[in-house]
């Protein structure tokens, strides 16, 4: 089997991708969407060039072929672009060997997988959100949620904190003692800032603290985790083997968070997953869509022992990557079904 074609779709919030091969089989896959344009123009032209006519089977050597040789433009761009790809080759592979993609990434560890309702907003007021939540909780019967805590991507500026915590008390309120609460900063806070909030909000049992700092910042978050009795969560916007290495082995996390569709694909996702095995902690993929990477997320899930935690369900309305695939996802109890079928199933 033979690519033959590579082709992006772009629309509001989403990219997707499609690659071709000359046994009639097509799999799709998609990439983080922030600036698509950019993000079209690297798999058009730095990245399709070294896929066509390659074999779908043989990833490593085009990982290679594509990370390696522009290792001079490596970065969070080159790794989402690569991400859409990835999984599409992945896509094309399973639906070739009449497979579920599980199957081809160890089996089917899981059969049912336990979800958050994540709200993504900053905009609302705290009745609005509490409002939102409540709605999801009733839909979906979540088990836990998440809120946007911060002012995202701070890095030092002034932030309210006493606000931050009025909010996490309403909605802890709200929901109730039994729905696990968790909160994510989007890097709003310098380190002695996420010691402060929590401090304000300790009291409201919180489940985990996702990214309460600066991404990067891996001296902050070894601090956190040694100081702070709550997990920490961080990894989404991580793209390599050595970030993701550095992070776990120094103790800066509870829960690491690589992203399918930013981080290069799903085998460099399984890469994660291994050092967190290896170092005794959880892995959680992250994804906000609900769509293409979201199912191939999932089949990364229902594979990896180390997904023992929450998997990330936007409650967002109107989601336009939610209408991009096939047939809902079976939702209940709280807990998403993996699909199943021949490749990602989208």
């Amino acid at each position: 089997m033979k690519v033959t074609d590579l082709t992006c779709y772009v629309a509001s919030g989403l990219l997707y991708v499609k690659v071709d091969t000359d046994e009639g089989v097509s799999g799709f896959g998609e990439s983080s969407p922030m600036r698509a344009e950019i993000l079209v123009k690297i798999i058009q032209e730095i990245i399709k060039p070294q896929i066509i006519g390659s074999d779908p089977f043989n990833i490593e050597r085009i990982e290679e072929n594509v990370m390696r040789k522009h290792y001079k433009i490596s970065g969070q761009m080159l790794a989402a672009a690569y991400s859409g790809v990835e999984i599409a080759l992945w896509d094309a592979r399973a639906k070739f060997l009449n497979q579920p993609l599980y199957n081809l990434l160890g089996g089917k560890y899981r059969e049912t997988i336990p979800l958050y309702g994540s709200s993504m907003s900053r905009d609302l007021t705290h009745d609005q959100e509490v409002e939102k939540l409540k709605e999801g909780i009733e839909a979906y019967h979540f088990g836990a949620v998440k809120i946007k805590v911060g002012s995202r991507y701070g890095t030092g500026l002034p932030v309210d904190l006493n606000d931050d915590a009025e909010k996490v008390r309403r909605v802890r309120e709200a929901i109730g003692p039994n729905v696990r609460l968790m909160i994510d900063g989007n890097s709003s806070y310098t380190y002695i800032q996420a010691v402060q909030l929590y401090d304000k909000i300790k009291a409201y049992d919180i489940h985990h603290f996702e990214e309460p700092c600066p991404y990067f910042d891996i001296e902050a978050y070894v601090k956190l985790a040694h100081t702070l009795p709550v997990p920490i969560h961080v990894g989404e916007q991580d793209w390599n083997i050595f970030t993701f290495r550095d992070f776990i082995a120094r103790g800066g996390c509870h829960l690491y968070a690589a992203d399918p569709i930013k981080c290069g694909g799903l085998l460099s996702a399984k890469r994660a997953s291994t050092l967190c095995r290896a170092f005794g902690i959880n892995y959680v993929p992250h994804n906000t869509t609900r769509g293409i990477g979201f199912a191939a997320a999932l089949h990364l899930a229902a594979s990896t022992p180390e997904c023992n935690s929450y998997y990330e369900y936007s409650i967002e309305k109107h989601n336009l990557r939610g209408q991009m695939v096939k047939s809902d996802f079976k939702v209940q109890d709280g807990r998403i079904y993996v699909p199943e079928g021949p490749g990602s199933r989208h």
